[in-house]
């Protein structure tokens, strides 16, 4: 199917970008395709409802950040690598006008990545694409964490903090901390306690249709991040309701790209 109507989102904090908005500039006036800039960081769902696509030049960075907005609005995203890693940011920004002209004529690959939805103990929730990390602000203390995995006990946890990831996020903060890689296709998350105190305390991966419950047993102060966006207070919105999304996020992605070249080309893989 041809784009009409295609969104962009530009981190102007990464070098060299005003180049690769002249050349989608470029494209989509050849193609006669409706441009639509956004400017305002972060970015909200009135801004892309509406549009066939989303294209975000940045990093994986600035992708988790178009994520939630993209997912609840139904609009696919990919990605113009400008960061450092780029798993998510497919396409690379050599000869950005082919890929976008072959974007807009259709020349794709769509997936459907889980996301999970964080429900705060207030009511109010996100979702992540990636993971949800609790984390004990003091450096030298430990936080105890119980889990319970629709109201059955899991493990009370005495760790750093635990990591909440999607299959998409297995290779991210939770491959870090010596979780398994898991394919982005499988129904599951993957919990991952951070510098357990005790050994045999390793991930446990989840069904995806699983509802968790995470709360702090010894009142440490504790940071909570979603994605990667700027840390926030955890008391307060403890417990927290942890379960995969009825929304997903499209992406699209070029046809001969698979997740395990990907793999191969960030990890060193042979």
């Amino acid at each position: 199917m041809a784009l009409r109507r295609l969104a962009l989102v530009v981190n102007r904090t990464k070098s060299g970008v005003e180049d690769i908005v002249r050349a989608v500039q470029e494209a989509t006036r050849e193609a006669g395709v409706e441009l639509i800039l956004a400017d305002a960081w972060p970015v909200d769902r009135a801004t892309l409802r509406g549009a066939d696509a989303c294209c975000v030049v940045g990093g994986d960075g600035t992708f988790l950040g178009v994520a939630e907005p993209a997912a609840l609005e139904g609009v696919p995203l990919f990605g113009i690598n400008r960061g450092k890693l780029g798993f998510l940011a497919a396409y690379p920004e050599e000869d950005v006008g082919a890929s976008i002209r072959s974007i807009l004529a259709g020349d794709f690959r769509r997936e459907h990545r889980a996301l999970l939805e964080v429900r705060f103990a207030d009511g109010t929730f996100t979702l992540a694409l990636n993971d949800v990390v609790l984390k004990t602000r003091d450096v030298f203390r430990m936080g105890r964490f119980a889990v319970r995995a629709d109201g059955a006990r899991v493990n009370e946890y005495r760790a750093d903090g635990l990591i909440l990831a999607t299959p998409t996020g297995t290779s991210a903060y939770n491959l870090a901390a010596g979780g398994p890689l898991v394919d982005p296709a499988a129904a599951v998350i993957v919990l991952t306690p951070i510098c357990a105190h005790t050994l045999s305390n390793r991930s446990v991966i989840f069904d995806g249709e699983t509802e968790l419950e995470i709360s702090s047993e010894d009142g440490a102060q504790l940071g909570l991040s979603v994605d990667g966006r700027p840390t926030l207070e955890a008391q307060g919105r403890l417990p927290l309701g942890i379960r995969t999304a009825k929304v997903q996020l499209t992406l699209l992605r070029p046809k001969t790209l698979t997740h395990f070249d990907v793999l191969r080309s960030k990890l060193k893989w042979s």
